[in-house]
């Protein structure tokens, strides 16, 4: 299984992108790009590359999967302050295929203080809440990739899917 699709999702999540946003900035056909994240299609459609280096040009990195982790995505360069994970928690929503919902679901959080984290309409944050979200997306093998001296911040599977390695 091709994995770039869900790295697709994660990087316009975290570039704050949305579907249709992305498909009138690109002039993509009308659900080019939910039909590519939604996996819809039977060869990998040419955009999905068109998309990709937009999303290069637009600071994002593509990692390849190690040892010690999968693949993901990050900042390409470091210094995008985000103490509580506000801008990479949609990131790793989209890498886990996540929506909000389901996502407060697992973490037995309230759908909408998600929504709400992510629109950046809290002063101050729980940090037990956060902390399970945490806990939650890494129950969904993604985990937070910290900012490095050299790399941005971003989110990577822990282990690489077994249905994604050849």
């Amino acid at each position: 299984m091709d994995t770039l699709p869900d790295l697709l999702r994660a990087a316009r999540c975290l570039l704050g992108h949305s579907q249709t946003g992305i498909e009138v900035l690109l002039k993509l056909k009308f659900r080019s790009v939910y039909t590519l994240e939604a996996r819809r299609y039977k060869l990998l459609p040419r955009h999905a590359y068109l998309l990709k280096e937009k999303y290069e040009e637009e600071g994002i990195e593509f990692t390849k999967a190690a040892d010690e982790f999968g693949e993901g995505i990050r900042w390409r360069v470091p210094g995008k302050k985000d103490p509580f994970r506000r801008i990479m928690l949609p990131a790793a929503r989209g890498l886990a295929n996540l929506s909000q919902a389901q996502l407060a679901k697992i973490a037995d959080v309230d759908r909408s203080f998600i929504a709400r984290f992510e629109r950046d309409e809290f002063e101050a944050v729980s940090a037990e809440k956060l902390n399970r979200l945490e806990a939650a997306l890494m129950r969904e093998n993604v985990q937070f990739a910290p900012e490095t001296a050299t790399h941005g911040a971003g989110v990577r599977w822990i282990r690489q899917p077994a249905s994604a390695s050849k």
